[in-house]
Protein backbone atom coordinates (compact mmCIF):
# COMPACT_ATOMS: atom_id res chain seq x y z
CA UNK A 1 0.00 0.00 0.00
CA UNK A 2 2.94 2.36 0.72
CA UNK A 3 4.78 2.23 -2.53
CA UNK A 4 1.26 2.32 -3.98
CA UNK A 5 0.65 5.70 -2.17
CA UNK A 6 4.32 7.01 -2.49
CA UNK A 7 3.41 6.89 -6.58
CA UNK A 8 -0.14 8.19 -6.54
CA UNK A 9 1.35 11.37 -4.09
CA UNK A 10 4.08 11.85 -6.39
CA UNK A 11 1.66 11.78 -9.69
CA UNK A 12 -0.73 14.47 -7.65
CA UNK A 13 2.18 16.75 -7.25
CA UNK A 14 3.38 16.03 -11.10
CA UNK A 15 0.29 17.10 -12.50
CA UNK A 16 -0.43 20.20 -9.77
CA UNK A 17 3.10 21.19 -10.78
CA UNK A 18 2.40 21.06 -14.28
CA UNK A 19 -0.99 23.12 -14.21
CA UNK A 20 1.28 25.57 -11.89
CA UNK A 21 3.82 25.51 -14.69
CA UNK A 22 1.18 25.92 -17.64
CA UNK A 23 -0.85 28.48 -15.46
CA UNK A 24 2.61 30.36 -15.17
CA UNK A 25 3.22 30.69 -18.80
CA UNK A 26 -0.05 32.17 -19.94
CA UNK A 27 0.73 35.78 -20.70
CA UNK A 28 -1.33 38.83 -19.17
CA UNK A 29 -3.69 38.85 -22.86
CA UNK A 30 -3.84 35.11 -22.26
CA UNK A 31 -5.04 35.71 -19.10
CA UNK A 32 -7.79 38.24 -20.17
CA UNK A 33 -8.98 36.15 -22.82
CA UNK A 34 -9.19 32.98 -20.59
CA UNK A 35 -11.21 35.37 -17.90
CA UNK A 36 -13.37 36.74 -20.53
CA UNK A 37 -14.69 33.49 -22.51
CA UNK A 38 -14.72 31.68 -18.96
CA UNK A 39 -17.13 34.41 -17.59
CA UNK A 40 -19.70 33.86 -20.47
CA UNK A 41 -19.51 30.36 -20.31
CA UNK A 42 -20.51 30.54 -16.77
CA UNK A 43 -22.63 33.08 -16.35
CA UNK A 44 -24.40 34.05 -19.91
CA UNK A 45 -28.09 33.51 -20.00
CA UNK A 46 -28.86 33.74 -23.89
CA UNK A 47 -26.07 31.31 -25.50
CA UNK A 48 -29.53 29.01 -27.54
CA UNK A 49 -31.64 32.09 -27.83
CA UNK A 50 -29.11 33.94 -29.63
CA UNK A 51 -28.18 30.72 -31.80
CA UNK A 52 -24.29 31.29 -30.69
CA UNK A 53 -22.12 28.18 -29.61
CA UNK A 54 -19.35 29.56 -27.19
CA UNK A 55 -17.36 26.93 -27.13
CA UNK A 56 -16.83 27.29 -31.65
CA UNK A 57 -16.03 31.17 -30.28
CA UNK A 58 -12.92 29.79 -28.54
CA UNK A 59 -12.07 27.43 -31.11
CA UNK A 60 -11.94 30.53 -33.25
CA UNK A 61 -10.41 33.26 -31.73
CA UNK A 62 -8.10 31.53 -28.85
CA UNK A 63 -5.41 30.79 -31.72
CA UNK A 64 -5.49 34.84 -32.32
CA UNK A 65 -3.98 35.56 -29.05
CA UNK A 66 -0.47 35.49 -27.47
CA UNK A 67 2.01 37.31 -25.14
CA UNK A 68 2.76 39.63 -27.98
CA UNK A 69 -0.88 40.57 -28.26
CA UNK A 70 -1.55 44.65 -27.40
CA UNK A 71 -4.52 45.98 -25.81
CA UNK A 72 -6.11 47.08 -28.66
CA UNK A 73 -6.09 44.20 -30.78
CA UNK A 74 -7.00 41.91 -27.51
CA UNK A 75 -9.91 44.74 -26.45
CA UNK A 76 -10.77 44.26 -30.86
CA UNK A 77 -11.35 40.27 -30.05
CA UNK A 78 -13.58 40.60 -27.51
CA UNK A 79 -15.62 42.32 -29.63
CA UNK A 80 -15.60 40.49 -32.41
CA UNK A 81 -16.24 37.37 -29.94
CA UNK A 82 -19.71 39.14 -28.17
CA UNK A 83 -21.04 41.26 -31.26
CA UNK A 84 -23.17 37.88 -32.72
CA UNK A 85 -25.14 37.87 -29.07
CA UNK A 86 -26.97 41.45 -29.75
CA UNK A 87 -27.40 41.96 -26.28
CA UNK A 88 -27.55 45.74 -25.29
CA UNK A 89 -25.61 44.82 -21.66
CA UNK A 90 -22.70 43.73 -22.98
CA UNK A 91 -20.22 46.20 -22.38
CA UNK A 92 -16.98 46.76 -22.67
CA UNK A 93 -15.49 49.49 -20.62
CA UNK A 94 -11.88 51.00 -19.40
CA UNK A 95 -12.32 52.68 -15.94
CA UNK A 96 -15.49 54.52 -16.21
CA UNK A 97 -15.79 55.07 -19.67
CA UNK A 98 -17.63 52.79 -21.48
CA UNK A 99 -15.44 51.87 -25.04
CA UNK A 100 -17.75 48.96 -26.56
CA UNK A 101 -21.27 48.68 -26.19
CA UNK A 102 -23.57 45.86 -28.09
CA UNK A 103 -25.51 47.12 -30.64
CA UNK A 104 -28.58 45.94 -30.15
CA UNK A 105 -31.29 45.52 -33.11
CA UNK A 106 -34.35 48.35 -32.89
CA UNK A 107 -36.45 49.78 -35.52
CA UNK A 108 -36.75 52.93 -33.69
CA UNK A 109 -33.32 53.22 -34.20
CA UNK A 110 -32.97 52.64 -37.71
CA UNK A 111 -36.24 54.89 -38.31
CA UNK A 112 -35.06 57.96 -36.35
CA UNK A 113 -31.37 57.66 -36.57
CA UNK A 114 -30.24 60.98 -36.34
CA UNK A 115 -33.13 62.76 -36.28
CA UNK A 116 -34.64 61.69 -32.74
CA UNK A 117 -34.47 65.21 -31.41
CA UNK A 118 -37.14 66.28 -34.02
CA UNK A 119 -39.43 63.68 -33.24
CA UNK A 120 -39.51 65.00 -29.34
CA UNK A 121 -39.89 68.17 -30.78
CA UNK A 122 -42.71 67.18 -32.46
CA UNK A 123 -44.42 65.04 -29.48
CA UNK A 124 -44.01 68.23 -27.43
CA UNK A 125 -45.53 70.72 -30.00
CA UNK A 126 -48.26 67.70 -30.36
CA UNK A 127 -48.84 68.54 -26.71
CA UNK A 128 -49.00 72.40 -26.96
CA UNK A 129 -51.33 72.24 -29.28
CA UNK A 130 -53.64 69.72 -27.47
CA UNK A 131 -53.72 72.63 -24.73
CA UNK A 132 -50.86 71.18 -22.88
CA UNK A 133 -48.13 74.10 -21.35
CA UNK A 134 -44.98 74.62 -22.40
CA UNK A 135 -42.60 71.43 -21.95
CA UNK A 136 -40.49 71.70 -18.43
CA UNK A 137 -37.52 70.03 -18.18
CA UNK A 138 -35.64 69.31 -14.72
CA UNK A 139 -33.15 67.26 -13.25
CA UNK A 140 -29.06 66.54 -14.45
CA UNK A 141 -28.73 66.76 -17.91
CA UNK A 142 -27.42 63.73 -20.08
CA UNK A 143 -26.28 64.55 -23.11
CA UNK A 144 -27.96 67.61 -23.36
CA UNK A 145 -31.48 65.98 -22.18
CA UNK A 146 -32.98 66.75 -18.78
CA UNK A 147 -33.78 63.77 -16.93
CA UNK A 148 -37.74 64.56 -17.07
CA UNK A 149 -39.58 66.80 -19.07
CA UNK A 150 -43.21 67.57 -18.14
CA UNK A 151 -46.60 69.41 -18.82
CA UNK A 152 -50.29 69.51 -17.76
CA UNK A 153 -53.35 71.03 -19.31
CA UNK A 154 -56.31 71.04 -17.15
CA UNK A 155 -56.99 67.37 -16.55
CA UNK A 156 -54.18 65.67 -17.98
CA UNK A 157 -50.18 65.26 -16.66
CA UNK A 158 -47.03 64.85 -18.96
CA UNK A 159 -43.79 63.48 -18.02
CA UNK A 160 -40.77 62.58 -19.97
CA UNK A 161 -38.70 59.86 -18.39
CA UNK A 162 -35.79 59.83 -20.66
CA UNK A 163 -33.51 57.38 -18.75
CA UNK A 164 -33.27 56.02 -15.24
CA UNK A 165 -30.39 57.80 -13.65
CA UNK A 166 -29.36 60.89 -13.12
CA UNK A 167 -25.94 61.19 -13.06
CA UNK A 168 -23.58 58.47 -15.03
CA UNK A 169 -21.24 58.06 -12.97
CA UNK A 170 -23.10 56.05 -10.63
CA UNK A 171 -23.69 52.94 -12.75
CA UNK A 172 -20.10 52.33 -12.27
CA UNK A 173 -20.02 53.24 -8.03
CA UNK A 174 -22.29 51.44 -5.86
CA UNK A 175 -21.90 54.06 -3.08
CA UNK A 176 -23.56 56.76 -5.74
CA UNK A 177 -25.92 54.56 -6.77
CA UNK A 178 -28.14 55.11 -3.71
CA UNK A 179 -27.98 58.82 -4.11
CA UNK A 180 -28.45 58.74 -7.58
CA UNK A 181 -31.95 56.71 -6.98
CA UNK A 182 -32.49 59.52 -4.23
CA UNK A 183 -32.18 62.18 -6.06
CA UNK A 184 -34.14 60.75 -9.08
CA UNK A 185 -37.29 59.95 -6.82
CA UNK A 186 -37.17 63.11 -5.26
CA UNK A 187 -37.30 64.95 -8.62
CA UNK A 188 -40.51 62.71 -9.49
CA UNK A 189 -42.40 62.82 -6.57
CA UNK A 190 -42.18 66.89 -6.94
CA UNK A 191 -43.44 66.85 -10.27
CA UNK A 192 -46.28 63.83 -9.20
CA UNK A 193 -47.20 66.20 -6.23
CA UNK A 194 -47.74 68.67 -8.77
CA UNK A 195 -50.40 66.71 -10.93
CA UNK A 196 -52.40 65.55 -7.86
CA UNK A 197 -55.42 67.83 -9.52
CA UNK A 198 -55.27 65.94 -12.65
CA UNK A 199 -57.94 63.08 -13.77
CA UNK A 200 -55.14 60.98 -15.55
CA UNK A 201 -51.07 61.47 -16.66
CA UNK A 202 -49.86 60.24 -19.68
CA UNK A 203 -45.93 58.58 -18.38
CA UNK A 204 -43.62 58.70 -21.57
CA UNK A 205 -40.78 55.87 -21.83
CA UNK A 206 -39.78 55.94 -25.04
CA UNK A 207 -36.14 55.59 -25.69
CA UNK A 208 -35.75 55.62 -22.14
CA UNK A 209 -32.30 53.12 -21.93
CA UNK A 210 -32.75 52.14 -18.38
CA UNK A 211 -30.04 52.47 -15.72
CA UNK A 212 -31.81 51.99 -12.11
CA UNK A 213 -35.26 52.67 -9.58
CA UNK A 214 -37.51 51.31 -11.93
CA UNK A 215 -39.37 49.41 -9.90
CA UNK A 216 -39.14 52.16 -7.08
CA UNK A 217 -40.84 54.68 -9.91
CA UNK A 218 -43.47 52.15 -10.86
CA UNK A 219 -44.31 52.15 -6.79
CA UNK A 220 -46.04 55.83 -6.97
CA UNK A 221 -48.41 54.07 -9.23
CA UNK A 222 -48.89 50.43 -7.73
CA UNK A 223 -52.34 49.89 -5.70
CA UNK A 224 -51.64 46.95 -4.41
CA UNK A 225 -48.40 44.18 -3.54
CA UNK A 226 -48.84 41.65 -6.47
CA UNK A 227 -46.43 39.35 -8.50
CA UNK A 228 -45.64 41.28 -11.83
CA UNK A 229 -42.90 38.68 -13.73
CA UNK A 230 -40.14 35.96 -12.71
CA UNK A 231 -36.43 35.94 -12.56
CA UNK A 232 -33.63 33.13 -12.96
CA UNK A 233 -30.11 33.46 -12.62
CA UNK A 234 -27.52 31.37 -14.24
CA UNK A 235 -25.90 28.55 -12.58
CA UNK A 236 -22.20 27.64 -13.66
CA UNK A 237 -22.86 23.81 -14.72
CA UNK A 238 -23.91 23.58 -17.66
CA UNK A 239 -25.16 26.39 -20.55
CA UNK A 240 -28.90 25.46 -19.21
CA UNK A 241 -28.90 25.33 -15.67
CA UNK A 242 -30.74 28.38 -13.95
CA UNK A 243 -32.06 28.71 -10.54
CA UNK A 244 -35.63 27.84 -10.01
CA UNK A 245 -37.57 31.33 -11.03
CA UNK A 246 -38.21 33.71 -8.30
CA UNK A 247 -41.42 35.96 -8.48
CA UNK A 248 -40.81 39.42 -8.11
CA UNK A 249 -43.51 41.72 -6.79
CA UNK A 250 -43.98 45.41 -6.79
CA UNK A 251 -44.75 47.34 -3.54
CA UNK A 252 -46.57 50.45 -2.88
CA UNK A 253 -45.01 53.39 -2.00
CA UNK A 254 -45.45 55.07 1.19
CA UNK A 255 -45.60 57.99 0.32
CA UNK A 256 -46.37 60.11 -2.66
CA UNK A 257 -48.77 58.21 -4.88
CA UNK A 258 -50.75 58.54 -8.06
CA UNK A 259 -53.68 55.78 -8.87
CA UNK A 260 -55.89 57.06 -11.38
CA UNK A 261 -56.03 56.42 -14.83
CA UNK A 262 -52.20 56.03 -16.42
CA UNK A 263 -50.69 55.87 -19.59
CA UNK A 264 -47.95 54.18 -20.69
CA UNK A 265 -45.78 55.09 -23.91
CA UNK A 266 -43.23 52.28 -24.88
CA UNK A 267 -40.87 51.74 -27.99
CA UNK A 268 -38.24 49.04 -28.64
CA UNK A 269 -35.80 51.29 -27.20
CA UNK A 270 -37.78 50.91 -23.63
CA UNK A 271 -34.71 49.07 -21.77
CA UNK A 272 -33.44 47.32 -18.78
CA UNK A 273 -34.96 49.12 -15.83
CA UNK A 274 -37.46 51.48 -17.97
CA UNK A 275 -39.13 47.61 -18.50
CA UNK A 276 -38.75 47.08 -14.86
CA UNK A 277 -40.69 50.09 -14.44
CA UNK A 278 -43.46 48.78 -17.25
CA UNK A 279 -44.26 45.30 -15.97
CA UNK A 280 -44.52 46.42 -12.72
CA UNK A 281 -47.27 48.01 -13.74
CA UNK A 282 -48.43 46.00 -16.88
CA UNK A 283 -51.45 44.10 -15.24
CA UNK A 284 -52.90 46.75 -14.00
CA UNK A 285 -56.42 47.93 -14.65
CA UNK A 286 -55.64 51.59 -14.27
CA UNK A 287 -52.93 50.98 -16.46
CA UNK A 288 -52.77 51.29 -20.65
CA UNK A 289 -49.55 50.80 -22.41
CA UNK A 290 -48.66 52.23 -25.73
CA UNK A 291 -46.40 52.56 -28.57
CA UNK A 292 -44.33 49.30 -29.44
CA UNK A 293 -42.96 46.22 -27.49
CA UNK A 294 -40.16 47.48 -25.06
CA UNK A 295 -36.87 46.35 -25.93
CA UNK A 296 -36.76 42.66 -24.15
CA UNK A 297 -33.14 43.58 -22.87
CA UNK A 298 -34.14 42.82 -19.20
CA UNK A 299 -31.55 40.83 -17.32
CA UNK A 300 -29.24 42.68 -14.37
CA UNK A 301 -25.51 43.05 -15.41
CA UNK A 302 -23.07 40.81 -14.16
CA UNK A 303 -19.98 42.29 -14.53
CA UNK A 304 -15.98 40.85 -14.25
CA UNK A 305 -13.01 42.76 -14.19
CA UNK A 306 -9.63 42.44 -16.24
CA UNK A 307 -6.15 43.74 -16.17
CA UNK A 308 -5.44 47.57 -16.90
CA UNK A 309 -8.66 48.85 -15.34
CA UNK A 310 -10.79 47.15 -17.85
CA UNK A 311 -14.02 45.48 -17.01
CA UNK A 312 -16.97 43.98 -18.81
CA UNK A 313 -20.71 42.94 -18.09
CA UNK A 314 -22.98 40.65 -19.70
CA UNK A 315 -26.66 39.27 -19.23
CA UNK A 316 -26.90 36.62 -16.78
CA UNK A 317 -30.47 36.13 -16.08
CA UNK A 318 -34.06 35.17 -17.40
CA UNK A 319 -37.36 37.31 -17.56
CA UNK A 320 -40.38 35.85 -17.61
CA UNK A 321 -44.08 36.99 -17.99
CA UNK A 322 -46.52 35.76 -14.72
CA UNK A 323 -47.56 33.34 -18.11
CA UNK A 324 -44.46 31.96 -18.00
CA UNK A 325 -43.01 33.38 -21.33
CA UNK A 326 -39.70 34.06 -21.78
CA UNK A 327 -39.09 37.91 -22.26
CA UNK A 328 -36.00 38.63 -24.03
CA UNK A 329 -35.53 40.17 -27.32
CA UNK A 330 -39.65 39.71 -27.16
CA UNK A 331 -40.17 42.60 -24.58
CA UNK A 332 -43.50 43.57 -22.92
CA UNK A 333 -45.99 44.11 -25.15
CA UNK A 334 -48.30 46.71 -26.04
CA UNK A 335 -51.85 47.02 -25.49
CA UNK A 336 -52.47 49.32 -28.00
CA UNK A 337 -50.31 49.41 -30.93
CA UNK A 338 -49.17 52.58 -32.69
CA UNK A 339 -45.20 53.04 -34.24
CA UNK A 340 -43.57 56.49 -34.80
CA UNK A 341 -42.67 57.32 -38.23
CA UNK A 342 -40.34 59.65 -40.55
CA UNK A 343 -43.91 60.65 -41.99
CA UNK A 344 -44.68 62.07 -37.89
CA UNK A 345 -42.34 64.73 -38.26
CA UNK A 346 -42.82 65.94 -41.37
CA UNK A 347 -46.80 65.93 -40.35
CA UNK A 348 -45.68 67.89 -37.03
CA UNK A 349 -47.99 65.09 -35.52
CA UNK A 350 -46.96 62.52 -32.46
CA UNK A 351 -49.87 59.85 -32.87
CA UNK A 352 -48.86 57.86 -30.10
CA UNK A 353 -49.16 61.14 -28.43
CA UNK A 354 -52.74 61.55 -29.79
CA UNK A 355 -53.74 57.95 -29.31
CA UNK A 356 -52.85 58.48 -25.22
CA UNK A 357 -54.76 61.93 -24.96
CA UNK A 358 -57.69 59.96 -26.47
CA UNK A 359 -57.80 56.53 -24.45
CA UNK A 360 -57.44 59.29 -21.52
CA UNK A 361 -60.20 61.36 -22.57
Amino acid sequence: MKPNSVILTFLLLFCFSANSQTEKKLSKPEKDFETFWTAFKDNYAFFELKKVNWDETYKKFRPLITKKTKEKELLETFEAMVAPLKDGHITISKGDKVIYKVKKQSSFLDEFKGIENQLWETSFSTLENNGFSKIKGSGPLFKDIPLYNSARNTDIGYIRISRCFGNMESLFDDKKEKEDIDLMLTLFDSILGSFSDTKAIIIDMRSNGGGHGGDLLAGRFASAKRITHYKSIRQKADYENFTIPEPIYITPNNGVQYLKPIVILTNDRTASSAEDFTISLYQQSNITTIGTNTSGMMSDMFGTDLSNKISFTLSNQRYYSTDNKLLEDIGVPVKIEVKNTKQDIEKKIDPVILKAIEVLK
